[in-house]
């Protein structure tokens, strides 16, 4: 899973690199334009003029976008081919050399003309638009790079062409390097919110590929504020039992295919009225199943669920069956309530959540009587005083024997 995380950044790097790339792919190409409507239609005085006349100048946005484009197809490349991200010497190389293509045309055209301030006009704002997008590389290192390398610049230009280092100049270097650890901190902040968007999609993947589709949307939910820890306790559940009625003698006289789309069509029954009602399954079994209510997540009632998803599995089948959407059913359950040690067993490898102790055996114990009572719905009486429904009035079998166990218990025949 940390591979596929790493992966996910990766590509998520990736593809901001890109989008950094882009824009300042745009940026220049507008500011070609609009230089070239500025020569066109305004008016200008010789100073400008004169300044405008190197090759150098105009160059420059050329010289930066071509720069870009190489860089867009060489992040495209690793983008199509699924490879990691550009190493760090080489993104910082492009930060370097992104700095330094205006830091050239800032010194070139300091030396051709020596009357014209340079780093009092719009080309330091270059330096900006560096500093900004590189936010979007999503290094905080990098934006602090690029701020501290042109504040250097910028201070080195001072001192080397005009011979003096002011409160201006350093005012000037300042803001740049300041500008580098703002971006820096945004930086930070965006690869942080990534991050915990790809980890809260980890922890979503993990509960997954746990549960599958056996859990509902809220005990999910749950689960993940939990980080999809589940860690071995004692809980009180409810486990409940489910059995096709002569499933074996059904099997043996339909097709694999139809067996098949009756376990799908029977099973989507039981899990939607199971979920419904805040409970798992457990295991899926050929002619049934068992699911769990009140684990991993704590539910106040959970004999309370069992019971109202029971019965609503029953009426929901009855009228599939009525409709000719599935084959005659007749099916058995059995519930019973207490305290289990619930967690996952396994190895790192291969993991799977369980429910042990004798609230299981009981359940399945009970399950199995539908069969001597021709009975649907058979719950226990832990079961029968845990329910709020006072108007249920099931039959009851006093001093049961259950196999394996000594005490004899009561069991209450709801349907």
């Amino acid at each position: 899973m940390q591979a596929t995380f790493k992966q996910q950044l990766n590509k998520e790097l990736l593809f901001s690199e890109k989008r950094r790339i882009v824009i300042l792919i745009i940026i220049f190409s507008t500011a070609i334009v609009v230089r070239l409507i500025n020569s066109v239609f305004l008016k200008k005085d010789e100073e400008t003029l004169r300044l405008e006349s190197y090759s150098t100048v105009w160059l420059f946005p050329v010289v930066i976008i071509l720069f870009e484009v190489i860089s867009l197809l060489q992040i495209n490349r690793l983008i199509r081919t699924r490879k990691k991200a550009l190493k760090a010497w080489l993104q910082f190389a492009n930060a370097g050399l992104e700095i330094c293509l205006p830091s050239i045309i800032i010194l070139y055209v300091a030396k051709e003309y020596t009357s014209y301030n340079v780093l009092q006009s719009p080309a330091v704002f270059i330096y900006f638009i560096f500093i900004i997008l590189s936010t979007l590389r999503l290094n905080p290192g990098l934006s602090v790079f690029c701020g501290l390398l042109a504040a250097v610049s910028c201070a080195c230009f001072s001192l080397y062409l005009y011979g003096h280092f002011n409160s201006n100049d350093a005012a000037r270097s300042f803001i740049l390097l300041f500008s580098g650890v703002s971006a820096g901190l945004v930086a930070k902040q965006i690869k942080n919110g990534i991050n915990n968007s790809l980890e809260e999609a980890e922890r979503r993947h993990r509960v997954e590929n746990l549960f599958g589709q056996q859990i509902s949307a809220e005990v999910a939910e749950k689960m993940l504020a939990n980080d999809g820890k589940i860690e071995s306790r004692r809980m009180e559940v409810a486990v409940m039992f489910i059995d096709i009625r002569n499933f074996t003698h059904f099997a043996a006289e339909r097709s694999p295919e139809e067996i098949v789309q009756y376990q799908n069509a029977f099973l989507n029954i039981v899990i939607r009225n199971v979920t419904r009602h805040d409970g798992i399954v457990n295991q899926i079994l050929g002619d049934g199943c068992m699911v769990t209510f009140g684990a991993p997540v704590p539910l106040e009632n959970p004999s309370q669920k069992a019971v109202n998803a029971a019965s609503a599995i029953l009426r929901e089948l009855q009228i599939a069956v009525a409709l000719e959407e599935i084959f005659p059913t007749r099916i058995g359950i059995g519930i019973h309530t207490g305290e289990a040690v619930t967690g996952n067993i396994g190895t790192s490898s291969r993991q799977q959540y369980s429910i042990t102790g004798s609230v299981v055996i009981i359940a399945s114990r009970i399950e199995q009587l539908n069969k001597e009572f021709q009975s649907q719905l058979l719950i226990s009486e832990d079961v029968f005083r845990s329910i709020n429904n006072h108007s249920l009035l099931p039959e009851v079998y006093r001093d049961i024997t259950l196999k394996g166990f000594d005490k004899p218990v009561s069991i209450y025949k709801v349907a």
